[in-house]
């Protein structure tokens, strides 16, 4: 449950900070170049800033903490319920290449949407939103692209790496002294309840000892021989 309520917020504020970012930024836009009227410490009559500027600032500044925050969140949302959770390089680089992706390119297509169909926007406020969409998306595209790549990457790997884990730990099962003869000993309630009882332990210690393996704490010597210990119990 934590990790689905640690994804959902954090999705909710970087998908929540992006958007913020966006419509303050096009309200930026269109205020323009407000208190700076060419003259030295002076503001020229028809300059001033509109009320609210300051706040429409601060909050375009609070939007991008909240989705690095939001981002952070669904980093560390920890292992899901059903499995592990891919950690590496190839899908951790995809996630955050993906993020970046997303805000560049996502902010960088609403400016340009804005700019060509936003009516209300002035002249320079047009320009302004064709100069900044433009600029966004040559350094969006490029990363979501890429992005998309290493998490698909990643999720194909993890796949591979956890039919290779099964067809491992069903290879080192098969090997168990009295496995295969669970069916005949079961004939005597006592021998079976025993045999079962032993088998369980050595398929314990098997799967231990290949995760061992996969993580890379055991080289394949020192498997092949905790294995044999294993095999001969």
């Amino acid at each position: 449950m934590s990790y689905l309520v640690k994804a959902g917020v954090g999705l909710a504020l970087f998908f929540g900070g992006i958007v913020l970012f966006n419509v303050k930024l096009l309200q930026l836009l269109d205020v323009g170049t407000c208190a700076s009227g060419n003259v030295p410490y002076d503001i020229a009559p028809g300059y001033e800033c509109p009320e609210g500027t300051g706040t429409d600032i601060l909050l375009l500044t609070a939007s991008i903490f909240i989705g690095l925050i939001g981002g952070a969140i669904f980093a560390f949302r920890g292992d899901p319920p059903w499995g592990r959770r891919d950690r590496s390089f190839v899908g951790l680089f995809g996630y955050g290449t993906l993020a970046w992706g997303i805000f560049f390119a996502g902010t960088g297509a609403t400016m340009m949407i804005a700019s060509l169909t936003d009516e209300s926007l002035g002249a320079d406020s047009e320009l302004g939103a064709k100069i900044t969409g433009i600029t966004f998306l040559v350094m969006g595209v490029p990363a979501l692209l890429l992005g998309l790549w290493g998490v698909i990457k990643g999720l194909t790997g993890r796949d591979e790496r956890s039919a290779g884990a099964s067809a491992g730990t069903a290879g080192l099962l098969s090997q168990v002294p009295g496995l295969g003869k669970l069916g005949s000993a079961a004939s005597s309630p006592i021998q079976g309840a025993a045999a079962a009882k032993a088998s369980g332990s050595s398929i314990d210690k098997l799967e231990r000892l290949q995760k061992l393996k996969e993580s890379g704490a055991l080289s394949q010597s020192e498997f092949e021989r905790e294995k044999a210990k294993i095999l001969a119990e």
